[in-house]
């Protein structure tokens, strides 16, 4: 048995959660019935309760509190089951697509060659981890091609937003002297201008090709797919003088697994059930600022 730190955020009362997780995982909680009310923690308007509790974890028990509590999505925002010892995170990685803003940048690009509707059906099928990344990427840029590159600046001025929380979120963790990158199976153009407008510490994404003012159909340089971003997040924490415990890898699909199953902790926000059954934390309510919560919790 190895003892974690279980922290959840909810809206409601704690205590059914938490009764369904000492099921799960066969803890008496009567001993700390005093916990249980939580504490209040302040999310923008928002009042929510927030429990840390020690739990004794068994082979495979990790997955037992993630059903346990994705069964109570409703009311539970987020979770995290921790290690033991507290460790403060130094170095963030967030996926952009879907997590850092609200959109798939390359649906939106494909509005403009009208093939949005067939675009966004590949990437929901690579979401969800049932296409190759590499060749659902090529088939999809491969339709961009002839989309005049006056239109991504337009894209990213009218059609991208930034998830609710996310400036908030950079800010905080800038004060605590955190590192923070995007790294995106997306593309440069988009990482680089979201980069610079938050000074957020960098970016990775993939990059389009643009010969006499159009898209050609193709990327250059090698493709930032689920084994490229986990190799970043190494690389990352090594330039920087991290260590692995110390890192958060944030994501929300099929693409983010490897990032987030090797950083020290991996939260799946909003995401695809091939993430949320990979990681050890999740958050159920778009809003970044939960990152926050669960990784100094």
């Amino acid at each position: 048995m190895e003892t974690r730190r279980l922290v959840v955020i909810a809206r409601d009362n704690l205590t059914e959660v938490l009764a369904a997780v000492a099921a799960a995982v066969k803890v008496d909680w009567q001993p700390k019935q005093e916990a249980l009310s939580g504490t209040l923690c302040t999310i923008g308007e928002g009042n929510f309760n927030r429990v840390i509790l020690p739990v004794a974890v068994a082979a495979g028990g990790g997955q037992a509190v993630r059903e346990a509590v994705v069964a109570h999505a409703g009311s539970v925002v987020a979770y995290a089951l921790k290690p033991a010892r507290v460790i403060r995170p130094r170095l963030f990685v967030f996926d952009t697509d879907s997590t850092f803003i609200n959109q798939e940048v390359i649906d939106e690009i494909a509005a403009f060659a009208g093939f949005k509707k067939e675009v966004a059906e590949i990437t929901e099928m690579a979401m969800r981890g049932e296409l190759d990344f590499n060749s659902a990427l090529a088939e999809r840029v491969l339709l961009l091609k002839g989309v005049s590159a006056e239109v991504l600046p337009e894209i990213k001025r009218n059609r991208l937003s930034l998830t609710h929380g996310a400036a908030e979120l950079v800010s905080d963790l800038r004060q605590r002297e955190a590192f923070t990158y995007l790294l995106s199976g997306g593309f440069s153009f988009f990482t680089s201008a979201f980069r610079r407008d938050l000074k957020l510490t960098g970016d990775y994404a993939n990059e389009l090709e643009i010969v006499d003012g159009r898209l050609t159909g193709k990327t250059l340089g090698a493709i930032v797919n689920r084994q490229r971003k986990a190799e970043l997040l190494h690389q990352l924490a090594a330039e920087h003088g991290v260590t692995t415990a110390e890192t958060v890898a944030v994501g929300d699909g099929a693409n983010d697994i490897d990032m987030a199953v090797q950083s020290g902790l991996g939260i799946a926000f909003c995401a695809k059930p091939a993430l949320v059954n990979a990681v050890d934390a999740a958050i159920f309510e778009r809003d970044l600022r939960f990152v926050a919560e669960l990784a100094f919790a």
